[in-house]
């Protein structure tokens, strides 16, 4: 049971993936993107059709890697929402991974208990079956 749980929920979790980031994965384009600081902030500048456009990034994250390349997901009906594509950040997220483990395991403790551990009641019903003789086209 846990097994067959546990791949069911990763292929769910993996299928659900694409189609509930911001910006949408399915519908976005990508493009390569420049980390600068300015001022004080630090920020992605990447150009779609020649308008250039500003993604503001954590300081503290992003502070060692001015000047590096990096690739920016967006939206072509709002080019201004966009989010670097990169695994942690984008496709996984601390709070959602947190959320969606903390229901799979309660879920499977029900599960778990629901069907290990039956009433007393029950299990004496079952024990105390007797099956009727039925005719043989009953």
């Amino acid at each position: 049971m846990i097994k067959s749980s546990i791949i069911l929920f990763v292929v769910c979790f993996l299928i659900y993936l694409p189609y509930s980031r911001v910006p949408d994965y399915v519908d976005s384009e990508t493009a390569p993107a420049t980390i600068v600081a300015q001022g004080d902030a630090v920020a992605a500048l990447y150009t779609e059709f020649g308008k250039p456009y500003v993604l503001k990034l954590d300081k503290q994250l992003y502070a060692n890697k001015i000047g590096q390349q990096t690739e920016v997901i967006y939206e072509l009906s709002h080019p201004e929402k966009a989010a670097i594509n990169q695994i942690w950040g984008y496709w996984l997220i601390g709070k959602e991974l947190a959320w969606s483990f903390g229901i799979f395991a309660a879920l499977l403790g029900v599960a778990y208990a629901t069907t290990h551990k039956p009433h007393p009641d029950a299990l004496a019903e079952q024990l105390n079956y007797k099956q009727e003789n039925k005719t043989k086209y009953q």
